[in-house]
C-alpha cells in the first residue's frame, strides 16, 4: 500500500486484493471530508470522518482476531449472513 498525492491534494492508497472472481486493487481515495473506497470492479464507497473511524475500528478487530488465531487459538466463526 503506497500514498500519492495528485494535483487536486487528494490523497490515494492502492492495496492489492482478492475477489471470488479474480485479483485487483481496492482504491481508497480522500475527498474532501469523505473518503471512498473503491472496490474492483467498481463498486465505490463512500464515508464520513466518524464511519471511516468505525470502519477502522472494526479493521482493528478482526486484525486482532487474526493474529490471535496465529497464535494456536481459535477464532470465533465467520458470522454468515445465510438464514439457517
Amino acid at each position: 500500500m503506497w500514498p500519492t498525492e495528485d494535483p487536486t491534494e487528494q490523497l490515494r492508497w492502492r492495496i492489492p486484493c482478492t475477489t471470488p472472481v479474480d485479483s485487483g486493487n481496492m482504491t481508497v481515495l480522500v475527498v474532501g471530508d469523505r473518503v471512498a473506497v473503491v472496490l474492483p470492479p467498481g463498486e465505490t464507497l463512500v464515508f464520513t470522518a466518524d464511519e471511516t473511524d468505525d470502519l477502522a475500528a472494526l479493521l482493528d478487530e478482526a486484525a486482532g482476531y487474526l493474529s490471535r488465531g496465529s497464535e494456536g487459538s481459535e477464532a470465533p466463526a465467520w458470522p454468515s449472513s445465510t438464514p439457517t
